[in-house]
């Protein structure tokens, strides 16, 4: 949503087993959304879980220098925060946010972000 990369959506397979999906969100390379551009970014800065048994998800912050942000809510580190899908949220400098899945047969089994 903001940054050199606003727009862009990235597109994550839900896993077929039933387990949590989770995207690695810092600045290290191999993170599953590298935000290499934002210095503010810690270099695991958060994961972003989505539980295909409930259909939710969640952030975690990964006890970040600069802490992750929902709206004027810093989230406590280490702590599984739920997340509605359109919701902004803030890493570093850099404003991201989680879409719910597509509703078209090519895309059923992914999640855009």
């Amino acid at each position: 949503m903001s940054g050199p990369r606003d727009g862009e959506t990235k597109y994550f397979e839900t896993p077929s087993t039933g387990n949590d999906l989770v995207i690695v969100i810092g600045r290290r390379e191999g993170c599953d959304i590298l935000l290499e551009y934002d210095g503010q970014v810690s270099r695991l800065h958060v994961h972003l879980v989505y539980d295909p048994k409930s259909d939710r998800f969640y952030l975690i912050d990964q006890t970040s220098r600069n802490k992750t942000w929902v709206g004027q809510h810093a989230l406590e580190p280490e702590q599984r925060t739920e997340i509605q899908p359109g919701t902004l949220f803030r890493v570093g400098r850099t404003w991201l946010r989680v879409d719910p899945p597509e509703n078209s047969q090519t895309d059923e089994d992914m999640l855009p972000f």
